[in-house]
């Protein structure tokens, strides 16, 4: 889809602290072959009072508060997460359009795993161009990792589960960067690469505690071959990035950034890189590699990390890739028109802080 109206007015980002990945090795609990192939040398991790919902909170005031638009003027909440949203039987996205939008608007959550936060991208363009008096949409993502449910160094192959939270401020009125195209590509004869062979069952089971996306895999293998699913994987990704970025007018390797998925290094090249033929030292995987994989949540914290490295510079072309389990994959063009004015910009000194997590309260108690 080719956007002529559609802009990114801001981005920000709440990550909590960064332990080394060293010290998980050392303890055993990350294998140094695979520390070695990832090349991810930090990782965010939750403190007491970081949950999901109010690490998303505090992403998202930071946006809005970037942007140019006041919490009432925001049309659309969409928010995107992957693992467990901080309680059963709740809605996260109406929290965070009371905590952050006062009510303005109406909100939706999303589902999309990885690729959440840029699917929202597209959803919010076709909500916003629906009517003429909607102006602005605000994108939140925001993942905990946290056991049991997760074993960050081991759920996954090649990548390390990192906690924290990211949003942007979409707008028709103007921004930073113009969003140029945006695309979305779902192969779900893949989708049995995060499920395997497993059953549904009525409620979560604990016995199948951590999550295990290596045997699902395997699992998987048994009705089609890893290597046919990286042959469709790749093409998924190609067809994805080659139509927006048609529909932008560009080459895909002449962007000035690549901002990607936060894998380790090995899994980056192989899932992203590689097969479009582009340059790692291009991509914000130097970054990512001192916070690990934030779920939905790592492409607009590396876009909020380029805006206030000062990396963004008026004319760059950038392209944002998102992959998600399911398998869908979305690509976004983005063009800079003009170096954040945010950028050294405070955020206010009083904001509120969101109402404290169940287990926030406990700490406090005991």
């Amino acid at each position: 889809m080719r956007h002529e109206d559609l802009y990114l007015s801001s981005v920000a980002s709440f990550l909590p602290r960064t332990v080394s990945v060293d010290d998980a090795v050392m303890d055993g609990r990350y294998d140094p072959e695979e520390q070695e192939e990832s090349g991810v040398e930090r990782v965010a991790v939750a403190g007491p009072g970081d949950s999901a919902p109010a690490m998303a909170v505090r992403a998202a005031r930071a946006a809005v508060h970037r942007s140019p638009h006041e919490p009432g003027e925001i049309d659309l909440l969409l928010h995107a997460v992957t693992a467990y949203n901080g309680l059963d039987g709740w809605n996260a996205a109406c929290y965070l359009q009371k905590e952050v939008l006062g009510g303005a608007g109406t909100s939706f959550e999303v589902r999309q795993l990885s690729n959440g936060a840029m699917a929202c991208v597209e959803l919010a363009a076709a909500y916003l161009s629906a009517a003429p008096d909607r102006r602005a949409a605000l994108i939140t993502a925001a993942d905990q990792f946290a056991e049991p449910a997760w074993d960050r160094w081991r759920t996954g192959w090649g990548m390390v589960f990192a906690d924290g939270a990211s949003a942007a401020v979409l707008s028709r009125v103007g921004g930073f960067a113009r969003v140029r195209s945006t695309v979305t590509v779902t192969d779900p004869e893949l989708e049995g690469l995060h499920r395997g062979e497993l059953g549904f069952g009525a409620a979560p089971d604990p016995a199948e505690y951590p999550i295990d996306f290596r045997a699902r895999t395997l699992d998987f293998a048994r009705s089609m071959d890893l290597a046919e699913a990286g042959r469709r994987m790749a093409a998924g990704l190609r067809d994805a990035v080659s139509e927006a970025a048609d529909e932008a007018g560009i080459s895909a390797a002449d962007a000035d950034h690549y901002v990607v998925p936060g894998f380790g290094r090995r899994l980056l090249l192989r899932e992203c890189l590689d097969p479009l033929e582009l340059d790692i030292g291009r991509s914000t995987w130097s970054w990512s590699a001192q916070i690990g994989h934030l779920g939905a949540a790592d492409q607009f914290a590396a876009l909020a990390y380029l805006a206030e490295a000062g990396r963004l510079a008026p004319g760059d072309k950038a392209i944002a890739i998102g992959i998600g389990g399911g398998f869908n994959w979305t690509c976004i063009v983005l063009e800079v028109l003009e170096p954040p004015v945010w950028r050294d910009r405070p955020a206010p000194a009083a904001a509120p802080e969101p109402a404290p997590h169940r287990a926030d309260l406990m700490e406090g108690e005991g």
